[in-house]
């Protein structure tokens, strides 16, 4: 099915076409998911599926949305490996500066804008999340 709505997209359809075959392809994944399956990954991988019936097929009719998200993989990819091989960033506080920080520099980029200033705005504009909103307490187990 994949293959084959790459081809049928790379003839640039018009969005009454897009639509069409949105609507299409969909009824095909229903049908898929209300197959029984025996094996339990199977069954798994058709419970996957059925979980995000409404999102699988959100690039035949948004052209501006990639049907892979190989994108954001490579995006995170050095972070990741970064953060591997120093072994930090072990509370959520940092964490979730160190995703906020890497999320703000991505978008900026992607959008052609400067990361250095809308840093210098954020800060000069005292936009900052507070740190009793930044992360949700947690409680402790023990």
């Amino acid at each position: 099915m994949y293959v084959g709505l790459q081809s049928w997209l790379e003839t640039d359809p018009s969005p009454r076409e897009r639509a069409q075959m949105h609507r299409s392809s969909q009824n095909g994944l229903n049908s898929l998911v209300t197959c029984s399956a025996t094996d339990d990954p199977v069954a798994t991988l058709l419970g996957k599926i059925k979980g995000g019936i409404d999102h699988w097929l959100t690039f035949i009719g948004e052209p501006a949305v990639s049907p892979t998200n190989n994108a954001a993989e490579n995006a995170l990819r050095e972070p990741v490996v970064l953060r591997k091989i120093i072994g930090t960033l072990r509370n959520d506080r940092g964490m979730f500066v160190h995703e906020t920080l890497l999320s703000l520099l991505a978008t900026s980029r992607q959008q052609g804008r400067n990361p250095y200033e809308k840093l210098k705005r954020i800060v000069r504009d005292n936009e900052m999340i507070s740190r009793t909103h930044a992360v949700p307490a947690v409680e402790s187990s023990g």
